[in-house]
């Protein structure tokens, strides 16, 4: 199917172009939306804004079955980049956002192509791990049959004129925590109950998780803060604990232990208090929308542009539309396009003509979709 795509591939280089100069953060993609609503009118096509947040859902079709989504992320990361603080494309979501302009102007001008109804995602604040939910929660988007989303990838995890089915992100879990005690004088410490000797005790029993498999997985205490004077038995003190699990189930057991160790400190007057988490999923894989995007591939790359899932310690909120039970078969896209040095480094660059290949495989995969009851 490949060759009977036509691209607008200036198009494509000026929605980019535009983007990219143009980054704003989770949840203030202000300008961003507006530039996407502003070339969906132009298309013709129609699109749902959010009540009190950025981003939107535009719709091709008349709700036929299957309901096949496509997902793009919106924001951008502030850095200190060049001796000053900018809002930087620097994780690639202004190529996602061009390709999946693309993947609309294509499908606005031939609806017919569509087996069933497209809705595209343009969503917020994937870098704050907050945006999808919202999504969900809005009640806008309703249940899909397929969504497929896309990342570009670092050249050292997927090289060029190459792309894989699945980015097997892993799930990751942060928690807030505090720790309470009672103040002392640092020469009588016995009268008091140190919190750094329940940070101690604390960050020792999360080194000795362990779990039974050999997927990887880890548990690292990240922040820690407690006291203000050198010579007070500090009272009160807060950490944070990085959890990161290959699989879903592996997160629950991750999980289950910590809170364990977290309780075996709460003794001898330390007291643990969880403040608040920040939870991404792990991917699930699903072979209906892998087999599909596989096929995709093969028709743009050809067979040798198909490679095996690259391992990644990262994450991505886009899972929580197969999590949360939205999406029933869902996938993304790792596409290569030699990004060098890497994601979130400010003034990476990357092969910009991938964006071609990509919006081809995103057309291709939306094509070859089919209705599974």
């Amino acid at each position: 199917m490949e060759e009977t795509i036509k691209l607008d591939e200036q198009q494509i280089m000026t929605d980019f172009n535009y983007l990219h100069t143009r980054g704003e953060t989770a949840f203030n993609e202000t300008n961003t939306t507006a530039y996407l609503a502003k070339r969906l009118d132009e298309m013709g096509v129609s699109y749902d804004r959010f009540d009190d947040m950025t981003g939107l859902i535009a719709t091709i079709g008349d709700g036929t079955k299957p309901i096949i989504g496509m997902r793009t992320d919106i924001d951008a990361l502030k850095q200190d980049y060049q001796g000053k603080t900018q809002v930087l494309h620097s994780c690639g979501h202004d190529s996602h956002m061009s390709i999946v302009l693309a993947v609309a102007a294509y499908f606005a001008a031939n609806p017919d192509q569509i087996p069933g109804t497209l809705k595209l995602i343009f969503q917020p604040a994937e870098e704050t791990v907050t945006g999808a939910e919202k999504v969900i929660k809005s009640g806008k988007l309703g249940q899909l049959d397929y969504l497929y989303g896309l990342h570009v990838c670092a050249k050292n995890e997927v090289l060029g004129k190459h792309a894989e089915a699945i980015i097997p992100d892993i799930a990751t879990r942060t928690y807030w925590v505090t720790i309470t005690g009672k103040t002392a004088h640092a020469g009588r410490p016995e009268l008091g109950a140190n919190v750094i000797d329940g940070f101690s005790s604390l960050n020792e029993k999360f080194k000795q998780i362990k779990l039974t498999t050999d997927l990887p997985y880890s548990v690292t205490t990240t922040m820690i803060h407690a006291g203000e004077s050198s010579n007070i038995v500090p009272d009160k003190g807060t950490f944070a604990v990085d959890l990161r699990a290959r699989t879903n189930d592996m997160m629950d057991e991750l999980q289950a232990q910590a809170f364990q160790a977290m309780k075996d400190v709460s003794v001898n007057g330390i007291q643990v208090t969880l403040d608040g988490n920040d939870f991404s999923p792990a991917a699930i894989p699903s072979k209906p929308a892998m087999d599909t995007m596989s096929r995709a591939i093969t028709a743009v790359l050809g067979a040798d542009g198909l490679v095996e899932p690259a391992p990644t310690q990262g994450g991505d909120d886009f899972h929580f539309y197969a999590y949360d039970g939205v999406a029933k078969e869902s996938t993304m896209l790792g596409l290569g396009c030699d990004l060098t040095p890497g994601l979130h480094v400010p003034g990476m660059t990357f092969d910009r003509s991938a964006m071609f290949d990509g919006a081809k495989i995103m057309i291709n995969a939306v094509q070859m979709t089919t209705y599974r009851a």
